[in-house]
């Protein structure tokens, strides 16, 4: 009796985020991870039942990665939770942020699928406090997230010097006292 195989469930999701990648998640099939990942489409199937599982699954592991760097820059003393979010959105690359709203934007179709991007967003809303310090700083959270997704959407383009003087804008309105 032979070994048995395993479907390496990383594999599949850097072959998925590469097509991702290429093309957007409306663009993303099973068979074209298959063949990416090197596995049958049932390998696919077996580690993902569904597409949205599979988007759902891209999108918390880039969650995870993004909650990793914002906790290392907070560790390094880059200031408080919120600054080293707004540092580590400013420094993602234009490749990571196109990827991101690609998912983002495809689990808005796909309901509970979306819960764990829901709840982060919950969070930090719930987080700031309800005063002027808490509501600015709520702004710059949502200014922070908004020019992130226009950009990765690629519905504006924004060379370094811009993105740069936008991110010194909400940094400024983050840590204004």
């Amino acid at each position: 009796m032979g070994r048995k195989r395993t479907i390496d469930r990383d594999a599949i999701l850097d072959a998925a985020e590469a097509i991702v990648s290429e093309a957007g998640a409306g663009q993303l099939t099973f068979d074209q991870v298959a063949a990416r990942a090197g596995v049958s489409k049932g390998g696919v199937l077996y580690c993902f039942a569904s597409k949205s599982a599979l988007i759902a699954a891209m999108m918390e592991r880039d969650l995870r990665r993004f909650e990793a760097e914002v906790a290392a820059r907070h560790a390094a003393g880059e200031g408080d939770r919120l600054k080293a979010r707004i540092d580590a959105t400013r420094d993602e690359s234009e490749a990571m942020a196109a990827r991101a709203a690609s998912l983002m934007a495809a689990l808005v179709e796909v309901g509970d699928e979306a819960e764990p991007l829901r709840a982060d967003y919950r969070g930090w809303l719930d987080s700031f406090r309800d005063d002027a310090e808490g509501r600015r700083r709520r702004l710059a959270f949502l200014a922070c997230e908004g020019i992130f997704m226009l950009r990765g959407l690629g519905i504006l383009d924004i060379d370094a010097k811009e993105w740069d003087a936008i991110f010194d804008d909400i940094a400024q309105l983050a840590n204004e006292n």
